[in-house]
């Protein structure tokens, strides 16, 4: 049996137009689904991604982040990556999402 991470989701309103998203844990075929039901209120301009605490990613897990990537691009905001492990900057990059997700250079 594999040891699982349970997948948690904080979210933050820095302002009235900023969203922050705090992901810990695995995102993965088994826990994707909490993070497809996170809804969010109309009027943001930026969506801030924060992957630091995700201890494993696999390819619906990066589906559902280009999911919200493709919802803020639709409601006209950014989206972006503002902190995640050597692991996923490595993940993203090989895959081009650093390029989508705005993922800063070290």
């Amino acid at each position: 049996m594999l040891d699982r991470t349970p997948l948690r989701i904080e979210v933050l309103t820095a302002d009235a137009t900023t969203v922050q998203v705090a992901l810990s844990g695995d995102l993965d075929y088994v826990t994707v689904a909490q993070l497809s039901a996170l809804t969010l209120a109309p009027g943001y301009r930026s969506l801030d991604m924060d992957l630091s605490g995700l201890l494993f990613i696999d390819s619906s897990g990066l589906a559902a982040l280009i999911r919200l990537a493709n919802v803020a691009n639709a409601e006209k905001a950014s989206f972006r990556v503002t902190a995640l492990t050597p692991y996923l900057r490595n993940l993203l990059r090989m895959t081009a999402l650093d390029q989508l997700f705005n993922v800063p250079r070290e």
